[in-house]
């Protein structure tokens, strides 16, 4: 049981994983110990949102319109409605009638929240935040002051994005 809870404690550290990788994940912990159901569940306390983030599951899951009312509510600044669809021309041979009903059926408003999959788990940044900061304050907390351990712990996190080079050249 250690080694599945030590296996996803490790893969939540990683960059490419989404709100609905970890629910799964979870899940299945819960599923081989039910007593993680309290700290791991989807209504656990230590939840911020937990409209939100089951909104983000059912989304991501393909099954948006299990979504409850708080859900949608919590989900709202996310939302897309697709573009009005095109009545396609080979529908000539149907009657007036048939074609409004078909236009009004494919141009209903349909709903789509595209920027929900760039949301990454918030627990696996801000855990690598605070190991860099455990390490860095640890071992050099003598005599800096806050600015330049702010500026330190803003270079190591983001070191993806310039090398030493770059920032030499900035002095």
């Amino acid at each position: 049981e250690l080694k599945d809870v030590e296996s996803v404690a490790k893969a939540l550290q990683g960059r490419d994983v989404d709100l609905l990788d970890v629910r799964q994940w979870f899940d299945e912990l819960i599923a081989l110990k039910p007593q993680f159901e309290t700290h791991l569940g989807s209504r656990a306390e230590i939840l911020h949102s937990p409209d939100f983030e089951s909104g983000c599951v059912h989304v991501l899951r393909g099954r948006q319109d299990h979504l409850t009312r708080a859900e949608k509510t919590a989900l709202g600044p996310f939302i897309k409605l697709a573009g009005d669809a095109t009545v396609e021309s080979d529908d000539e041979d149907l009657s007036f009638v048939e074609r409004h009903r078909k236009r009004r059926r494919i141009a209903g408003p349909a709903v789509s929240y595209e920027q929900l999959m760039t949301i990454p788990p918030t627990s696996n940044v801000v855990e690598r935040l605070f190991n860099v900061t455990r390490v860095t304050f640890g071992h050099q907390r003598q005599g800096l002051q806050p600015a330049t351990l702010d500026m330190i712990l803003f270079l190591r996190e983001n070191r993806g994005y310039w090398d030493s080079s770059t920032v030499n050249s900035i002095n």
